[in-house]
C-alpha cells in the first residue's frame, strides 16, 4: 500500500491529476479479506465504549443459519480468507459452536471478538481447533476503570484469567483497546500490562462516540498517541503497532508520519471487510448500518461502495497523495462535520498538508487565501 505514494507521484508528474489517480485506485482495487458476522445482539455486559451499546438493549436476535451459510458460500467462492464472529457477545450464544465449526469446515481462518468473561477453562479447551484467534476487549489499564466502563465488578479478573487460559492452550490472542483520551494518557500502563505476554498482540482502535461525548478525542490527543506509538515501535515487540479504524492523516502536524502509525481508512469496511448484522443485513461496517445489495458479489460490492465513499469525499481529500491510505478518515456520519473545505472528519486539518512532506512528493499544494486554504497546482 505504501508503494502507491511514489507510483502516484510518478504518474502525477506525467500530468495525471491526483483525483483521477485516487479514484481509479479506490474503485478498481479490493483487498477484501474478511467477512464479519454479528451472530447475536445479546451481551452479558453493558460497556460504555461499545459501538452499538448491545448490552443495554437486551438483545434477543440470533443470526439465521441459512443467511450465514449463504454468505459463507459467497465468501468461499470469492476466496475471502477470514471469517470473524462478533456481536453482541458471541460466547453467550449456545449455538456458537455450530457457527464456528461450519466456518472451519470450509477452510476459513476464524476470528472471534469477545469480552472474554465467559471463557472458562472447559470452554477454551472445547474451542481449541475451532478458533484461530480471539480478539479480547480491554477497555482500561486498571480494574477500577474496567468495572466502571463494563458495569461488571468481575470483568477485569475474568478477562485476565481468560488471557492466561488462551496462552496455556496456545491459542492466538489479540487485545483490542479503544483509545480514549484517558487510555492515551495510560498508554505506558497498557504496554507494561502486556510485557509478560510476548506473543500477545495489541490492537489500538479509534474511539467512537460515547454517552455525552460525540467527539471523544481531540487532534492533540491523536498527536500525543501518534508520538507514543512511534516511540514504542522502536522495540521489536511493537514494530507493527498502529491505530486501527480510520483517522485522517492530516490530523498530525506532519501527515507523512501517519503512514506508519495510522492504519488509515483502507483498514475499515467496505474496503477490507463487510459486515453481516444479526438481522441478516449486509452493511459497510459496524457503524454504517444501512443495508447494501451484494447480488453482484462481495468483492464487486466492496469496490462499488469504496468508489461511492471516494465520490463523497471533499475535493481537498480527493486531491491528496495519501487518499488511498487515509480515505479522508472516518466516513461515518458521527465523525463528519461541515467545514470551509466540505464535510470532513472532525479530526482532519487540511492546512497541515501545506508545506508538509506529503507535498514534497510532487502533489498539489495548499495555499492560504483569505484565512482559508485552497488547493492549487
Amino acid at each position: 500500500m505504501n508503494a502507491w505514494v511514489p507510483a502516484a507521484k510518478a504518474l502525477n508528474r506525467m500530468g495525471v491529476p491526483y483525483p483521477f489517480l485516487n479514484f481509479v485506485a479506490c474503485a478498481s482495487t479490493s483487498i477484501l479479506t474478511e467477512i464479519r458476522f454479528e451472530v447475536t445482539d445479546r451481551c452479558n455486559l453493558a460497556c460504555s465504549f461499545c459501538h452499538q451499546n448491545f448490552g443495554e438493549k437486551g438483545g434477543t436476535t440470533t443470526l439465521d443459519m441459512a443467511v450465514y451459510e449463504r454468505v459463507l458460500a459467497m465468501a468461499k467462492k470469492e476466496r475471502v480468507q477470514v471469517v470473524r464472529l462478533t456481536g453482541g457477545e458471541p460466547m453467550v450464544l449456545k449455538s456458537i459452536d455450530a457457527f464456528l465449526r461450519r466456518a472451519k469446515e470450509l477452510g476459513f481462518t476464524v476470528v472471534v471478538n469477545t469480552n472474554a468473561t465467559a471463557l472458562t477453562e472447559k470452554r477454551v479447551r472445547s474451542l481449541k481447533g475451532l478458533v484461530d484467534c480471539f480478539k479480547i476487549s480491554l477497555p482500561a489499564a486498571d480494574e477500577e476503570t474496567t468495572t466502571r466502563l463494563t458495569g461488571d465488578g468481575k470483568a477485569w479478573r475474568r478477562k485476565w484469567e481468560a488471557i492466561d487460559l488462551l496462552r496455556k492452550f496456545e491459542i492466538d490472542t489479540q487485545i483490542l483497546t479503544v483509545m480514549t483520551a484517558e487510555n492515551i494518557r495510560q498508554f505506558g500502563s497498557f504496554v507494561g500490562l502486556m510485557e509478560p505476554y510476548p506473543a500477545m498482540r495489541w490492537k489500538l482502535l479509534r474511539a467512537e462516540p460515547q454517552e455525552g461525548q460525540a467527539h471523544p478525542v481531540t487532534r492533540d490527543d491523536l498527536r500525543d498517541l501518534a508520538a507514543k506509538i512511534s516511540e514504542v515501535r522502536k522495540q521489536p515487540r511493537w514494530k507493527d503497532l498502529a491505530l486501527g479504524l480510520a483517522a485522517p492523516f492530516c490530523a498530525l502536524k506532519n501527515p507523512s508520519d501517519a503512514l506508519e502509525v495510522f492504519g488509515g481508512g483502507h483498514t475499515c469496511g467496505p474496503y477490507e471487510s463487510l459486515t453481516v448484522t444479526s438481522e441478516g443485513k449486509l452493511v459497510r461496517c459496524y457503524s454504517r448500518r444501512d443495508a447494501v445489495d451484494a447480488s453482484a458479489g462481495l468483492r464487486k460490492t466492496g469496490q462499488a461502495l469504496t468508489a461511492q465513499d471516494f465520490e463523497t469525499m471533499a475535493p481537498v481529500c480527493r486531491n491528496c497523495p495519501f487518499a488511498l491510505r487515509c480515505r479522508g478518515g472516518c466516513r461515518c456520519e458521527w465523525a463528519l462535520v461541515d467545514t470551509p473545505y466540505g464535510r470532513l472528519d472532525y479530526l482532519a486539518n487540511p492546512s497541515a498538508i501545506a508545506g508538509s512532506e506529503a507535498f514534497l512528493l510532487g502533489g498539489p499544494r495548499l495555499e492560504a487565501i483569505g484565512g482559508r486554504t485552497a488547493v492549487s497546482r
